[in-house]
C-alpha cells in the first residue's frame, strides 16, 4: 500500500564533519566552493522498513559509498578524512538520532570547502541528511515523459558517471522544460543523439520480451539500482541487452521505466503523446518492481551485505 503521508523536512539533526549538529545550526560558509561552484559529490541511499516491521535496513549502502570514493571523488581528485566505513556508521548514527523507523532517504555529501589561497591542497568536508521517504503513488500509476531537447553532459566535458552536484543543473533544465510542456520527467539523449537516461535516473525499455538499457559508455550514471535490476532480470530468466538505443525505439517499446535509488522502479506510461503498452504499468515492469521492493524489505533473497540493519546494529565492520 502506498503511503501518502507528508515527509518531515525538519529533522532533529544533520551529521556534519564528525558531529551530530542540530538542524537549524547545520551550515557551511557562503565562500565554500560547494556554494560558489557546486563543487561537491553525493550519494543517495535508501533505508527500508523490513517486511517483519521490526527493523530499518539500508540497501547497498557500501556499494553507494564505494562509487562515491572510487569514481566521483577519484575523478575530481578529492580526498576526505573519513573512510567509507566512517560514513556508513555516520548514516546509522544519524538515522538513530533522528528516530527514523520508517522508509527513509539519506544523502551523503562530500564537498570542497573554502578555496585554498596559499597554494596548498584543497580542504574538504562532509555532511549527511536523512528524511523519512514514503513511496510515490507513481510507482503504480506511472508517469508521462518526453525526449528532451537538452542533451546529457558529455564525458569530454563533465562525466555523467561522476555524481557531482553541479552536473544536476543539466537535468534541472531538462526537467523544467518538460514540466512546462505538461510532462513529468524527460529522457535525455547523449551528444550523438542516442538515448542516455533521465535527469537523475537510468532508463530501461522492453521489446519482444527483452530488457534493453543504454550502455555505461552512453553518457549515463553507473547506477546501483540499474545494476540491481539487471541482476534481477537474470534471476527471472529475462534476456538483457546493454546497447545503443535510438530515440524512436522509445515510441515502439512495449514497456518503459526509469530506475534509481530515489524513484525505485518507475513505469513510464506515455512518451511524447505515444501511449506505452496499454497505458499502465507493464507486466515485466510490474514483476521487476514487485521483486525489487520485496528484496529491499528482506522478503526476497539478496547478498547479505546488501541489507545493513540500522537500529539493531551495535558495532559494524563494513566490506568496502
Amino acid at each position: 500500500m502506498v503511503n501518502l503521508k507528508p515527509v518531515n523536512l525538519d529533522p532533529r539533526y544533520t551529521w556534519m564533519n564528525g558531529e551530530l549538529v542540530p538542524w537549524n545550526d547545520s551550515r557551511i560558509h557562503v565562500n565554500t566552493d560547494a556554494v560558489l561552484r557546486g563543487a561537491s559529490v553525493f550519494e543517495g541511499i535508501r533505508a527500508y522498513r523490513s517486511v517483519a516491521g521490526d527493523e530499518l535496513n539500508l540497501f547497498r549502502v557500501m556499494d553507494h559509498l564505494r562509487r562515491m570514493f572510487k569514481v566521483s571523488m577519484r575523478v575530481l581528485r578529492m580526498s576526505l578524512q573519513y573512510s567509507p566505513d566512517d560514513l556508513a556508521r555516520a548514516v546509522i548514527e544519524l538515522l538513530r538520532a533522528n528516530e527514523i523507523h520508517q522508509d527513509a532517504h539519506v544523502r551523503v555529501v562530500a564537498y570542497f570547502d573554502e578555496p585554498e589561497l596559499s597554494g596548498g591542497p584543497d580542504t574538504t568536508g562532509a555532511f549527511i541528511l536523512a528524511f523519512p521517504r514514503p513511496q510515490s503513488a507513481k510507482l503504480k500509476i506511472g508517469m508521462r515523459s518526453t525526449v528532451s531537447a537538452w542533451r546529457r553532459l558529455s564525458d569530454t566535458s563533465m562525466s555523467p558517471r561522476v555524481k557531482a552536484s553541479g552536473n544536476y543543473l543539466n537535468g534541472r533544465l531538462a526537467v523544467m522544460d518538460a514540466k512546462l510542456k505538461g510532462f513529468d520527467t524527460p529522457v535525455l539523449l547523449n551528444e550523438v543523439g542516442k538515448v542516455s537516461e533521465g535527469p537523475g535516473q537510468n532508463l530501461f525499455l522492453v521489446r519482444d520480451g527483452t530488457l534493453i538499457t543504454p550502455r555505461i559508455t552512453d553518457a549515463i550514471l553507473e547506477g546501483v539500482t540499474r545494476q540491481t535490476v539487471i541482476g534481477l532480470a537474470g534471476e527471472l530468466d529475462v534476456p538483457v541487452e546493454e546497447r545503443e538505443v535510438d530515440p524512436t525505439e522509445l515510441y515502439v517499446a512495449d514497456e518503459l521505466f526509469f530506475v534509481g535509488t530515489l524513484i525505485e522502479i518507475q513505469p513510464i506510461t506515455e512518451i511524447d503523446f505515444y501511449t506505452v503498452g496499454q497505458g499502465s504499468i507493464g507486466p515485466l515492469t510490474e514483476r521487476l518492481q514487485r521483486t525489487y521492493l520485496a528484496m529491499v524489505r528482506g522478503s526476497h533473497p539478496c547478498p547479505p551485505q546488501w541489507l545493513t540493519p540500522v537500529h539493531s546494529l551495535a558495532a559494524a565492520t563494513f566490506t568496502t
